[in-house]
């Protein structure tokens, strides 16, 4: 039977209580041990001579990281999570690897693919044409040519993976992010989460990548957590990938967007669509997809809500 609860910690005494080496050394075991350990197999496993200083940190942990039952100790919900975003390397590791050649054709020019993992992601270039989006690097303002997209992946990602299977499960955690976006829920916290249309009025359609917005499509969307940091955004299509029409239309044909083997036509799906603006006010713009030979129009509002869905 597992102690009575203490009240919730404060989020300066939480990150406090694990301000110390041993503390994470603790979470850690227990988070690799899986069933609950005795105080003194806990004791054991972390190999230290003092067992009065083992206690103490220990106690510091208990009630809230750390639960203890009848069985032994074994990690609380936070204390899960701490141990899971260790081990994703997500705010340990500084992964990175440059430009690499993948098994992957450019969806707007057909040509081959390069990515390059930094800042937490997958960069992905086209080797010949101008690419997705005009993108800024951080430092001396010259423009990333061919630049296609950046895909979010935590550092544990690359471990035992070839650049393309990087790739591909990079594809996969973008779509299952994206689904929860587009149903409004936070990716990371799990709060409500908002959603804003933009719309290039002055649209360059002559070009790869528009001059007046940087963007291949005249309508985008930004997502912004209203409780944590996260925020994140891109073509208007993101916001209506959970749509249950959509996702009909992509599983008829076969494409499945969180199967790391059909992800990247998924894609090739999602981002090769002709939009039209229909009516700037009240706005009113068509998506149109096709695969196989079908096509699935879809026409919003100024929310990018679908009022109409039509296969043919």
């Amino acid at each position: 039977m597992a102690e009575d609860e203490t009240d919730p910690l404060s989020p300066d005494e939480a990150f406090a209580a694990l301000g110390n080496e041993t503390r994470v050394r603790i979470l850690r075991v227990l988070g690799e041990a899986g069933d609950p350990l005795s105080f003194s197999a806990l004791y054991d496993e972390m190999a230290m001579r003092d067992s009065g200083q083992f206690n103490y940190h220990l106690e510091k942990l208990v009630g809230h990281f750390v639960r203890k039952t009848d069985a032994g100790y074994e990690l609380d919900r936070a204390g899960r999570r701490v141990v899971e975003s260790i081990l994703s390397g997500a705010v340990t590791d500084d992964a990175s690897f440059e430009r690499t050649p993948i098994d992957e054709r450019c969806d707007i020019c057909g040509e081959p693919v390069e990515a390059a993992y930094k800042d937490g992601g997958i960069e992905l270039y086209c080797t010949e044409c101008d690419g997705r989006y005009q993108r800024r690097r951080r430092s001396g303002g010259k423009s990333d040519d061919g630049y296609l997209g950046a895909l979010p992946l935590p550092p544990a990602g690359l471990r035992n993976r070839s650049a393309d299977a990087v790739s591909r499960a990079a594809w996969t955690w973008t779509n299952l992010e994206i689904m929860a976006m587009a149903s409004g829920i936070c990716p990371r916290c799990s709060a409500p989460i908002e959603s804003q249309p933009d719309i290039c009025v002055d649209h360059d359609t002559e070009t790869d990548t528009c001059p007046s917005c940087g963007g291949y499509y005249a309508v985008s969307v930004g997502f912004e957590c209203t409780n944590c940091t996260f925020s994140s955004g891109g073509a208007g299509v993101l916001a209506m990938l959970s749509d249950t029409r959509f996702l009909d239309f992509l599983t008829d044909h076969g494409h499945n967007p969180i199967d790391p083997d059909s992800t990247r036509a998924v894609s090739a799906v999602e981002m090769n669509y002709e939009e039209t603006i229909i009516d700037e006010d009240p706005f009113e713009a068509e998506f149109t997809f096709e695969s196989d030979g079908e096509t699935l129009t879809l026409t919003v509002d100024a929310d990018l809500s679908i009022v109409e869905a039509v296969r043919e």
